[in-house]
Order: structure tokens, then C-alpha cells, then sequence
């Protein structure tokens, strides 16, 4: 954790997936939508993790890209591996959303008791965040702004922006919290943000590219509560 402390930060604005939770690191049962494909998940996730724009912009449901890619990349899939794969895919994310770690939770929570703002910007896909109203993290944050329901998706500045006005903040007057997936942090610092870099899930999912994010960020925590020892001593 470093100390470069902004000035006068009343609100804080967080990624979600692999930021404040994960398939991986909450343990999410059942196969990887790769493996019930048939295809090698390097190669799924190198073509997934490029951001489907219809998708993440709810503009088709997740079966079209998924059926579409996985045809691509496996031509001898069937019609029961996609169905499947779509239904396992749902019950992972709904666990990741309501498995949160404690210690996310409570920094959560400290950070509202000692006033600060708290949005939530995500990319995502509408049956991503179908269980979002279960999860212990829904009633932590003063709103939400998914791009799969404001058809608008990081790194774009006004998504930023949007979440700001709807705390009712000035964009300066935020960090933004992430681990960096869709140049996000870059796009924070362009909205007139500071960003930040968590690493818990990156530790657990993709460590090799903790590296090669840094220098988009201005401030480095590796947890939630270590963002909250970081305001503080920035406050003293």
C-alpha cells in the first residue's frame, strides 16, 4: 500500500467482478463454462474477456455470444453442452454474488461509518447481476450503475460521471477502486477521478498482471480494509 493522498475524496467508487468478488475466490461449484464447451480455457478467455459490446450493453441476452463463440471455437459443440454451460454459468454467478468474503463486507461497511460515498460501476451483462438484490453487498452501496442496464461501459468517462452525479459528488472528488479489466483505471483517471488498484482476487485469479496494471493506478491496496487505513492516514 502507498501513500500519494488526493485531496478533499468524499466518495469511492468500486468495480465488482474481481474486485469485491470472484468465481474464484469464492469457490463458485460446478464446471468452468470453457471445460463444458470443450474448449481450453486459455483460449475461451482470451476471446470472452474482450467485453462482447452487445452484451455488456444488454442489448442481447448472454446465450447469443456465448452459443456464437462457442460454435466459433468448437464446431462439434452441441445445443445440450451450450444449454449447460448457460445454466451452470448462472448458479456460479449467483454464488460469487451472495459468497462475499467477511472482510469485504465489513470494510464495506467501516467506509460508510465514516462517511464516504459508495457507488458501484460495473461491466457486466444482465445474468451476471441477476441475483444482485440477494447479495450482502447491495445494501453497502448508494447506488449501482451496471453498464448491461445504462448502456454505457467503462473505460467510457461518462459512465464514471453518471455514477458521480447520482451520489452527487464532483468526479474529483472521487477514488475509483478496481482491478484494472477494460483499461478501467485509466478511464477513471480521464474522468477526473483518482484510481486506485485492489489486488485480492487479481492475487487468486490473473497475478501476472498486477505488474502490468500499476502504473495505471495512483494508489495500490491490496483489500478493502486496507483502503480504509489508507483515507485515514491520509485524513491525519
Amino acid at each position: 500500500m502507498n501513500i500519494s493522498c488526493p485531496q478533499k475524496i468524499t466518495a469511492l467508487l468500486f468495480d465488482l467482478f474481481h474486485t469485491l468478488t470472484s468465481l474464484e475466490v469464492s469457490k463458485a461449484p460446478g464446471a468452468h463454462t470453457a471445460d463444458i464447451l470443450g474448449i481450453d480455457r486459455e483460449t475461451w478467455n482470451e476471446h470472452w474477456l474482450r467485453d462482447p459490446p452487445d452484451y455488456c450493453l444488454g442489448l442481447v441476452p448472454v446465450e447469443i455470444p456465448i452459443a456464437r463463440l462457442a460454435r466459433q471455437l468448437n464446431p462439434e459443440v452441441t445445443e445440450e453442452q451450450i444449454r449447460t454451460a448457460m445454466q451452470v454459468r448462472h448458479q456460479r454467478f449467483r454464488h460469487a454474488l451472495i459468497n462475499i468474503e467477511p472482510e469485504t463486507v465489513t470494510g464495506l461497511k467501516a467506509l460508510r461509518t465514516a462517511g464516504y460515498r459508495l457507488g458501484l460501476v460495473s461491466n457486466c451483462g444482465l445474468d451476471e447481476i441477476a441475483h444482485w438484490h440477494e447479495s450482502p453487498l447491495a445494501p453497502l452501496f448508494d447506488t449501482a450503475v451496471f453498464s448491461c442496464q445504462v448502456r454505457l461501459k467503462k473505460p467510457d468517462p461518462e459512465i464514471y460521471h453518471l455514477t458521480a452525479k447520482q451520489l452527487g459528488v464532483k468526479p474529483e472528488n472521487c477514488l475509483f477502486i478496481g482491478n484494472g479489466g477494460s483499461d478501467e483505471l485509466n478511464g477513471a483517471r480521464r474522468a477526473g477521478m483518482t484510481p486506485v488498484l485492489l489486488t485480492r482476487h487479481l492475487e487468486a485469479v490473473r497475478p501476472e498482471h498486477i505488474i502490468r496494471i500499476m502504473p495505471s493506478a495512483r494508489l495500490y491496496v491490496r483489500t478493502v480494509g486496507d483502503l480504509k487505513i489508507l483515507l485515514e492516514n491520509c485524513r491525519a
